[in-house]
């Protein structure tokens, strides 16, 4: 638990009871059951959960308290002062042994076709609580579909989840943390008395993006799912930790193993409280199939002929050998650059950068391969507000929290459910503000939609009102006022679509917060305009003095994009970082440094003629695909270094197969800083080498090492992990002038590329269990939008900008509520990127119904 709950529950008043001959002092309302539990006493439960709130449904928690003439339960019992409770006593296990046959009575004696054999909990209570036999003679209630007549009467609820009604105790678990935990209604209990049964909603499928946890939580085996069902059984495989490579979070996982045949079986969780409450999203739980995948490359891959053939690893460096060499030599390092993945570990990052500042003497560097005209200095607003430190547990005691320019269910799963948690147990209040409506709203005091491409406007108009009602310091409201008053707070409500009330409201929350919380997500770092915005939210944050009583930051996306910041995986890396380069090295390469965008357009005009990708493909991540593929196109020589074939490995002249994370021990640091180590689980694939190999290697091809060894390599990664990288908040007020971006005539509707809540970037499509939930592109948009246009859920639409078309199903949203088209940009066969256009801030598309 995090510290400041610690301090919170120590702050409040405390009771002390006895619980089998054990004084425990607990603070006041604290149940029974978790008195007990925290300080080692063990009493079986099925219904409970320690992110859940207790209903008391299985009665199997019973214990017996003195005073108390019947056996209470103890999830629902309050500990009070001087209480004497038993939870071994003869007539608790009596009772429990009748709970274990009560629960029984209809129960299917399936365990050897049960996938649950080996952790169930009832077939654990039951050898420890149960009789060996029934004393009830009628036959077993089945719960059957008819017209199927299965022989294990499974039936399918969702994309992943099989359903075994029989077997269900009804814990009410998977409803209940779908409800509470998740804010999803796609599962329910139906009818009443014996005939109450756990299905998908009527016509409806269990399809949200955490999904999967419903079955981790079954206590039995009534949820099940297709990834882990009858592959093996549990007891042959073999456990390792690791983290998720997913997303920024670093959430805690654990993959199962089998060593004979080198194969993931499947990912669970593994509770971290401080990050994930133990819960994963089902891009985490089903992501990790991607190692297992047939379609991996399992060669180096060279040119010949115009054509792609099998080589091995040396002739394939070789090739990289002549052809670097010949353009280092003759045109210098200037003219080589590179762009790797920030999903990779930190050796990987680390062993790439010193690659090209040390081998190549090149400055031509980067990790964001999906963001357009980034930054140039090392101290823009942008890159001050990515460096802030943010604590994913602090979320839980803030008492206001602000998500501005995030869609969370797209971005953020784990810091979402962090929110619910600190709304259902802490009382938060939220706040959500952002260019369209999202469905992780529900949780939302009020939800404040702006116009696309007004973000900053927003921010003047909260910090307007604070400075007119006087809620903020008078000295500085005086500052700030001439800085950005140009357009009156009337225009601004006109301009943004945002109401007076709804800025009173948001200006009034922040000043009166004793902790906030302040998250800026992607729908603000990939504006055009970051720097802009960036820049009021400085001055909100200097106006009321938001990290003075909490946190705000841009949160970072992908598993190791703090890592990289860290350790100056970027042409501009920040000025400390780079001291300490020079001094690790004894060198720093004196040339212009080049960011993504920036060696994009001087590969156009062959100025780079070498380029190397390491797990990045800019082809179908770059927000302009026609300008990544114009880019990529002219250079000379082109080094592609992946999992799998894509539209970026099709153009190279030399292809590398790159390991999984699965596949190597690998630090990672997640969006709040912390390192965290995932382990191998098992042998590298095929001929795939991990990318610090390979960067290593590449180095040697021109008679130079990068690490004498181990030691040093870590020893180096350490120097740069223990400098303080958070770059100050500057002191004085920006000026912020709005600049309105006239409309593309003949395009209307404002459009937002993103991820697809079941997908992450460009390989969980190599995921069978997450293309089930999602396995192509669609255009998202609201009934009222749908109407207008004629058509749909389903309906084949054209998109079209000035710049790109494609044809994509539609997909009704039962959030959005202005006239916006979303598209994700997680699949191959759906050039998504080519409607995008580099040098605009607010992309814009026409909708048109494909008529048949």
């Amino acid at each position: 638990m995090a510290e400041a709950v610690k301090e919170k529950i120590s702050a409040v008043a405390t009771v002390t009871c006895t619980i089998d001959g054990q004084q425990i002092t607990v603070p006041r309302g604290t149940s029974v059951f978790d008195a007990a539990k925290r300080n080692g006493i063990v009493i079986p439960a099925f219904c409970n959960h320690d992110k859940l709130k207790p209903v008391g449904a299985c009665r199997m928690c019973y214990v017996e308290i003195e005073k108390m003439p019947k056996l209470q339960v103890s999830c629902a019992t309050m500990a009070t002062d001087g209480m004497v409770v038993s939870t071994n006593s003869q007539q608790v296990r009596e009772g429990r042994k009748a709970v274990i046959e009560f629960t029984l009575i209809n129960h299917p004696l399936d365990c050897p076709t049960c996938d649950k054999g080996g952790e169930c909990d009832l077939q654990d209570l039951t050898f420890d609580h149960g009789y060996d036999d029934s004393r009830f003679g009628f036959n077993k209630m089945r719960f059957i579909e008819e017209e199927k007549r299965a022989t294990f009467d499974d039936l399918k609820i969702g994309p992943e989840i099989v359903l075994n009604r029989n077997r269900c105790i009804l814990c009410y678990k998977c409803v209940r943390a779908n409800k509470e935990a998740f804010g999803e209604y796609d599962i329910g209990a139906f009818e009443r008395g014996d005939l109450t049964e756990i299905n998908a909603t009527p016509g409806g499928e269990v399809s949200n993006p955490f999904s999967g946890n419903l079955v981790e939580i079954c206590p039995v085996g009534a949820l099940t799912n297709s990834d882990w069902r009858y592959k093996i059984r549990v007891w042959l495989t073999k456990t390792v930790p690791s983290i998720c490579n997913f997303s920024g979070s670093g959430t805690n996982i654990t993959f199962y193993k089998e060593d004979h045949k080198n194969f993931l079986f499947r990912v669970t969780a593994r509770c971290n409280d401080d990050i994930d409450d133990g819960w994963l999203s089902d891009i985490t739980r089903y992501g990790y199939q991607i190692v297992n995948s047939e379609s991996r490359l399992k060669t180096p891959l060279i040119k010949k002929g115009g054509k792609q053939v099998a080589a091995s690893w040396d002739e394939a460096l070789a090739v990289i050998k002549k052809h670097m060499g010949e353009i280092k030599d003759q045109s210098g390092g200037v003219c080589i650059g590179g762009l790797i993945s920030p999903s990779l570990d930190n050796a990987s990052l680390y062993s790439f950068s010193k690659l090209f500042r040390t081998i190549f003497k090149s400055n031509n560097i980067d990790f964001r391969g999906d963001y357009r005209y980034l930054p140039s200095v090392t101290d823009s607003p942008f890159t001050i507000a990515a460096s802030q430190p943010f604590s994913i547990s602090e979320m839980e005691t803030s008492e206001v929290i602000i998500t501005f320019g995030t869609d969370l269910i797209r971005e953020h799963h784990n810091e979402y459910l962090k929110i619910r948690r600190a709304v259902n147990f802490f009382n938060a209040t939220v706040y959500s503000v952002n260019p369209y409506a999202v469905k992780t709203a529900d949780i939302a005091k009020s939800e404040m939609v702006y116009s696309p491409g007004t973000d900053e406007l927003v921010i003047n108009g909260v910090c307007l009102v604070a400075i007119e009602k006087k809620l903020v310091d008078s000295s500085a409201a005086a500052k700030l006022k001439p800085k950005i008053s140009k357009l009156s707070l009337g225009e601004i409500a006109k301009q943004t679509g945002v109401s007076r009330e709804q800025f009173v409201e948001l200006a009034e929350a922040i000043s009166s917060a004793k902790k906030i919380s302040f998250i800026v997500g992607e729908i603000v770092a990939r504006s055009l305009d970051r720097d802009k915005i960036c820049a009021a939210l400085s001055n909100m944050n200097k106006l009321f003095g938001i990290q003075d009583k909490g946190q705000l930051a841009v949160l970072a996306r992908y598993a190791n994009s703090k890592g990289a910041q860290k350790l100056g995986i970027s042409a501009t890396p920040y000025e400390i970082v780079k001291k300490e380069l020079k001094k690790i090295w004894g060198e720093y390469p004196d040339c212009q440094p080049r960011n993504t965008d920036a060696m994009i357009n001087l590969m156009k005009k062959e100025e780079i003629k070498g380029f190397i990708t390491v797990g990045a493909n800019p082809m179908r991540l770059y927000p302009d695909r026609r300008f990544a593929s114009e880019g990529l196109e002219h250079v000379d020589f082109l080094v592609a270094c992946d999992m799998f074939e894509t539209e970026t490995t099709e153009l190279a002249d030399v292809v590398l197969p790159l390991c999984s994370w699965a596949e190597y021990d690998g630090d990672y640091i997640n969006l709040e800083g912390k390192v965290q180590t995932g382990k191998q689980a098992i042998k590298p694939k095929h001929e795939s080498k991990a990318a610090f190999e390979i960067m290593e290697l590449i180095a040697r091809q021109f008679g130079a090492k990068l690490f004498e060894n181990e030691q040093n390599k870590n020893g180096e990664i350490e120097k740069l992990l223990n400098l303080d990288s958070v770059l100050p908040w500057p002191d004085n007020f920006f000026e912020i002038e709005y600049e309105k971006k006239s409309s593309q005539d003949g395009y209307p509707v404002p459009l937002f590329i993103c991820d697809d809540p079941h997908h992450s970037g460009h390989l969980t499509e190599k995921s069978p269990s997450l293309l089930n939930f999602t396995d192509s592109a669609y255009v998202e948009l609201s009934k009222d939008l749908a109407a207008k246009i004629g058509v749909a859920d389903g309906d084949p639409l054209r998109v079209e900008s000035p710049v790109g078309k494609i044809v994509v199903p539609a997909k009704i949203s039962a959030v959005l509520n202005s006239d916006v088209a979303i598209i994700p940009r997680n699949f191959s066969s759906t050039q998504t990127t080519s409607l995008l256009m580099r040098k605009k801030r607010v992309d814009s598309v026409k909708l048109t119904r494909v008529e048949e």
